[in-house]
């Protein structure tokens, strides 16, 4: 797992030198949209950690990257992000996410990671949601943790980097 976030992290400081400021972080992150964040959803998917993955701008949900037949609705984002202050209705109506729902099962202590559960095949989903942008990620039952952490440590950095 530390090398799979090491990648992350040093593709993106090696990015961050070749398109902006040492400075931005911000930008840095910026530049690795599109193309560049594909090589990120691959190295998740290659290394266990997913089963599908998407980046979305926050409020307006444009789609930064998504792994191949990942998708997830501009309605059912506003509905997930909007559960990050009142997850009642999540609670009640589950987390719907490329076309399956998944029981809310959990809200971090920062109130920043969201975490569903399948109930029939123990599949699983993790949301995190920073400052412009969230990351939605699903798993199979057994890279539940593998996937969780991974989505946990990615989105500190996003944080960090005022994302």
């Amino acid at each position: 797992m530390s090398t799979l976030y090491a990648k992350m992290t040093n593709n993106a400081n090696m990015n961050a030198h070749k398109s902006a400021p040492k400075n931005d972080a911000k930008q840095s992150i910026v530049s690795i949209e599109g193309s560049k964040w594909q090589g990120y959803t691959q190295t998740l998917i290659d290394k266990g950690a997913v089963s599908g993955f998407g980046v979305y701008s926050s409020p307006n949900f444009h789609k930064w990257t998504t792994t191949p037949g990942f998708y997830a609705r501009p309605e059912q984002l506003s509905v997930i992000v909007s559960g990050f202050e009142d997850e009642l209705p999540l609670r009640i109506e589950g987390i719907c996410i490329n076309g399956t729902t998944f029981t809310f099962t959990r809200m971090g202590l920062n109130r920043r990671v969201m975490v569903g559960r399948h109930a029939a095949s123990g599949a699983g989903c993790v949301l995190y949601l920073c400052h412009t942008c969230l990351l939605v990620a699903t798993c199979e039952a057994q890279q539940s943790s593998l996937c969780f952490t991974t989505i946990e440590k990615l989105g500190d950095f996003l944080l960090a980097s005022n994302f």
